[in-house]
C-alpha cells in the first residue's frame, strides 16, 4: 500500500467523476462516456474505500474544501452522493463554512437533483455553461442548448442558490468579438456570483485539435484573442465583478476557495481515477485507469498510483512563484520570502526588470503582479522563470 503521509492540519480535497454523457469535442481530461449507469454504484464504492484508507494515513487532517470534478459530476443520483460525502465526514474533519463544490452539466440537472445536491451538503455549483449560441455549443460536442442553461439558471434562483460559478469559452473558431460579448452580457444578466473565462486552447489528439490540425478548422489570431480577453475584463469590472485570477471573476467574497489552495501552492488530496494529490512536496496521481482502478479497491489491493514529481526546496519555490503569479493580487513578496528563504526582486533582478519595463510585470505595495496586459501573455513570461 503507498501512503501519503501529510504533517498539515489542513487540506482541500479534490474527488474526480470521470464520466460524462458525452466527450466534448475540445476535452483532454480524463472522462469516459458513461454506457452502464449501474457502473457509477461500483465506482461510488471504491471511492468509499479509497476515502477510508486515506482517512486513516490522515488522521488528524482537516478539510477546508471539497470540490467533485470531472466528467460530470452530476450524473451522481442522490444516493451516491451522499455515501461519498457521508464517508469523507466521517473518516475527515470538515471545519465549519467549509466550501463544498461540484460541477455539473445544465443538461442533467432538474428541480429535483438541485434539491437533493443541498440536501446532502453542496453548497457551490460550477455549471459548463460555455456558449449561450446553439452553434457554438455544437462545434464545441456540448450536449446541452441554451434554452437548457436558461431553464436551470431559473431553477437555481428559484431554490435560492447564490453561490455559483458559469463556465465560458472565448476563441472559438470562426467566433467574432460581438458574438462573444453577447454570451458574455448573458452570462452576467443570470446574476452568477462567480464567472470562469477560458481562452480555447485544443490537444492534437482532441478531436477540435485534429480538425484544426487538418485544416478543417482555423483557430483566431492572437491579437483577436487578447481583445476578447481585454473585453472581458473590461466589461466585468464595471458589472462589479472582483478580477481575482487570470481566468476567474467573482462577485465580492465569491472566490472559490479550493481553487485557490492551487493558486497559493497549498496541499490537496486527490480521490478517484486520474486525480492529483500535493502532499508533503510531492505530486501523486491516481492513474487514469478506471477498470484497475475500480477492481483494486473492491479487493483491498493497492490501485494504480504514481508520484509524479517529488520537488526539492527551490523546485516548491519556483512552484510557488509561478502559481502564485496567476492571481492577480500577485505574490506579496515579503511573506514569500519567510515561506521559501528567497528574495524574488534579487533572484529574478533581470527578469523582473525587462517585463516592467515592457509592462508586463510590476511591483506594487509590495507585491509582484502580473499587469492587466500581462495576463494574456502570462505563459511566455512564466517560463523566462522556470528556465
Amino acid at each position: 500500500m503507498i501512503s501519503i503521509i501529510n504533517n498539515s492540519t489542513t487540506l482541500g480535497m479534490y474527488i474526480h467523476i470521470p464520466f460524462c454523457i458525452k466527450k466534448c469535442n475540445y476535452c483532454d481530461f480524463f472522462s469516459l462516456p458513461l454506457q452502464d449507469s449501474s457502473y457509477l454504484d461500483k465506482y461510488t464504492q471504491a471511492l468509499i474505500n479509497e476515502i477510508k484508507v486515506r482517512g486513516q494515513q490522515m488522521p488528524s487532517v482537516q478539510l477546508e474544501s471539497i470540490y467533485l470534478g470531472g466528467g460530470t459530476p452530476s450524473l451522481l443520483n442522490r444516493r451516491q452522493l451522499k455515501s461519498i460525502l457521508q464517508t469523507v465526514t466521517n473518516e475527515f474533519v470538515l471545519l465549519p463554512g467549509a466550501e463544498v463544490s461540484l460541477e455539473a452539466n445544465p443538461a442533467t440537472l432538474d428541480n429535483v437533483k438541485l434539491a437533493q445536491m443541498e440536501e446532502v451538503g453542496i453548497n457551490r455549483l460550477s455549471l459548463g455553461v460555455q456558449s449561450f449560441f446553439d452553434d457554438e455549443l455544437a462545434l464545441l460536442g456540448r450536449v446541452h442548448n441554451a434554452k437548457a442553461v436558461m431553464k436551470t439558471i431559473e431553477l437555481l434562483h428559484a431554490q435560492g442558490w447564490k453561490n455559483f460559478n458559469l463556465d465560458l469559452i472565448y476563441g472559438l473558431p470562426g467566433q467574432f468579438l460581438d458574438k462573444w460579448m453577447q454570451s458574455l452580457k448573458r452570462a452576467v444578466d443570470c446574476s452568477p456570483s462567480h464567472l470562469s473565462v477560458y481562452l480555447l486552447q485544443l490537444e492534437e489528439e482532441t478531436p477540435m485539435g485534429k480538425d484544426v490540425a487538418d485544416g478543417w478548422l482555423k483557430m483566431l489570431d492572437e491579437d483577436d484573442e487578447w481583445y476578447m480577453f481585454d473585453q472581458a475584463m473590461e466589461y466585468l469590472e464595471g458589472k462589479e465583478f472582483e478580477h481575482y485570477e487570470i481566468s476567474n471573476f467573482c462577485k465580492p467574497g465569491y472566490e472559490c476557495h479550493h481553487n485557490l489552495r492551487y493558486w497559493q501552492a497549498e496541499e490537496y488530496l486527490g480521490l478517484g481515477a486520474g486525480a492529483v494529490s500535493f502532499i508533503e512536496g510531492s505530486r501523486y496521481v491516481n492513474e487514469p485507469h478506471l477498470k484497475q482502478y475500480v477492481d483494486a479497491l473492491s479487493t483491498g489491493e493497492q490501485w494504480p498510483i504514481d508520484e509524479l514529481e517529488h520537488m526539492s526546496g527551490r523546485e516548491l519555490m519556483i512552484d510557488g512563484l509561478i502559481l502564485g503569479l496567476r492571481l492577480c493580487a500577485g505574490i506579496d513578496l515579503e511573506k514569500f520570502k519567510q515561506r521559501f528563504g528567497v528574495d524574488i526582486t534579487s533572484e529574478y533582478k533581470e527578469i523582473i526588470a525587462y517585463y516592467r519595463s515592457n509592462g508586463l510585470l510590476n511591483i506594487v505595495n509590495g507585491h509582484l503582479k502580473f499587469t492587466k496586459a500581462g495576463y494574456f501573455l502570462s505563459n511566455q513570461v512564466l517560463y523566462q522563470f522556470i528556465t
